[in-house]
């Protein structure tokens, strides 16, 4: 499959649209109440990447879950996510393996080093890259916020923020 900046761009915006902010709302917000800020957000707002004994794993546990929880074309887009915050990475490691390419066959085998890692994410270490790239997103996320004092705009401050991240136009948050 041949992907374009088109096909890419709009699967991006559709991450941010849908699964961005599905994301974001669950790692804020209680689902029972939406006002409620749940207490991973408030551990990674205080601490970080530093997070005590007690949270370590939580993300962690809270992003597979997520991730498991996700349609077949939520998970696609997820994936298309992480393969473009990674690419100059895998861009960079292609171009070390494969000196000898003339300037066409590069781009097809780059094109299709790429197309595995979306259809084999498991086996191609995307799931673990783009496990690892929501981690920094929610820490980055977390914090945006004084969650010093909260009060009754704390969750629409909250809402805000989210809003702004999952704008299409957006290109400041680190979703490429």
């Amino acid at each position: 499959m041949f992907i374009t900046t088109d096909i890419n761009a709009a699967t991006i915006a559709y991450f941010k649209k849908s699964v961005l902010r599905k994301l974001l709302m669950s790692f804020s917000f209680e689902q029972s109440n939406n006002k409620a800020i749940i207490d991973l957000f408030k551990s990674i707002n205080h601490y970080g990447f530093d997070l005590s004994n007690e949270y370590e794993l939580d993300p962690f546990v809270m992003l597979m879950q997520f991730k498991n929880n996700l349609e077949e074309d939520e998970l696609t887009a997820l994936y298309f996510w992480g393969l473009n915050q990674k690419y100059m990475y895998y861009f960079e490691n292609f171009l070390g393996e494969s000196d000898s390419y003339p300037e066409k066959k590069f781009d097809k085998e780059f094109g299709r080093s790429l197309a595995y890692k979306v259809y084999n994410p498991n086996a191609s270490g995307l799931e673990e890259d783009t496990i690892e790239e929501l981690k920094v997103l929610l820490c980055n996320f977390a914090s945006e916020f004084d969650l010093s004092v909260i009060d009754e705009f704390t969750s629409e401050e909250i809402v805000e923020v989210i809003d702004i991240y999952c704008s299409s136009s957006n290109n400041f948050v680190p979703v490429l």
